[in-house]
């Protein structure tokens, strides 16, 4: 049993900035399912971040953003989709490669700023995009275009950038970890309108450092009990039968994955969401470049559909 208690903000600013900031900062009272103090700040960002200027909030979201961070992420030339079985992203002319000094370095320097900040016990790279800063500038001049243009639904105003090498990036997705068992990162969007609480945790590098990153979730582990999985032979068995059942082509899954499924089970007194961690086979396949997931309860060999 895990309660979904949201980011903690002393917590959060301690390891940033060492103290909880005496300017820059605002806080509010949080909303059901919130923390009870949510904040947000602007100012310098602290030794870890190079003493950048930035913004940090925290509730049940944690962001932090430099200011070479708001540039880059959001010019990036890339469409989230989803669809009732997974989520994928759409870049827009392609990725392009670019390389960094150091790269592996810097994306391993990130992935532990990550895990650090979240409070994970660990957290895994799951995929990574590159793009080039004339990617993003043409982004920035489309936008420039369509606004000149009136083809937005809201009037709205846009920051112009310079653009140098110095820009190129990386977008990483990490999966955190309970227990030594990752945790569902994908954004689940049930018929029966059960709320999902999975961690998706986005961010971006440049050769600067981590610049941008947002994770959505936070649990505290409430209660513990020993479980058993069904043999494999039983999880196979209903995957085949879901797809032998199909009226569709062939189609190949290309991971099989244990992770850790949080299923809602009400919220507890202080309004926070309680949830089971079902341990869930994860099969993905991909269709129309959509990340497509199937979840198979691996305590009973049952598919988990909503």
């Amino acid at each position: 049993m895990i309660e979904v208690d949201g980011f903690q903000g002393e917590s959060v600013f301690n390891k940033i900035l060492g103290k909880i900031p005496e300017s820059g900062l605002e806080t509010r009272k949080g909303d059901t399912g919130e923390p009870d103090v949510c904040y947000s700040y602007e100012g310098i960002l602290g030794e870890q971040l190079k003493n950048q200027n930035g913004t940090v909030s925290v509730s049940n979201i944690l962001g932090v953003e430099t200011e070479e961070g708001k540039k880059v992420y959001y010019n990036l030339p890339v469409e989230y989709i989803t669809s009732a079985y997974g989520e994928g992203i759409l870049v827009r002319d392609n990725e392009q490669e670019i390389s960094l000094e150091d790269e592996e370095k810097l994306i391993e320097e990130g992935k532990e700023f990550v895990r650090w900040i979240g409070d994970w016990e660990k957290v895994e790279l799951t995929s990574k995009y590159s793009f080039s800063y004339e990617q993003m500038e043409k982004q920035q001049e489309l936008m420039e275009q369509a606004i000149e243009n009136g083809e937005l639904l809201k009037p709205q105003k846009i920051q112009k950038y310079e653009w140098s090498k110095a820009d190129d990036c990386f977008l990483l997705f990490f999966q955190g970890y309970l227990n030594g068992v990752p945790v569902l990162c994908n954004e689940i969007n049930r018929q029966d309108d059960l709320y999902i609480p999975s961690s998706k945790i986005q961010a971006v590098i440049t050769e600067g450092g981590i610049q941008y990153l947002q994770a959505v979730n936070h649990y505290a582990i409430r209660e513990k009990e020993p479980v058993s999985l069904a043999e494999k032979d039983i999880i196979l068995e209903t995957l085949r039968n879901k797809y032998d059942l199909a009226i569709a082509e062939p189609i190949t899954l290309n991971q099989m994955k244990l992770i850790y499924y949080p299923m809602t089970t009400g919220r507890n007194e202080t309004g926070h969401w309680m949830c089971d961690m079902i341990p869930a086979w994860q099969f993905r396949f991909i269709e129309d470049e959509i990340e497509q997931y199937v979840y198979i309860n691996a305590l009973d060999g049952r598919e988990i559909a909503g």
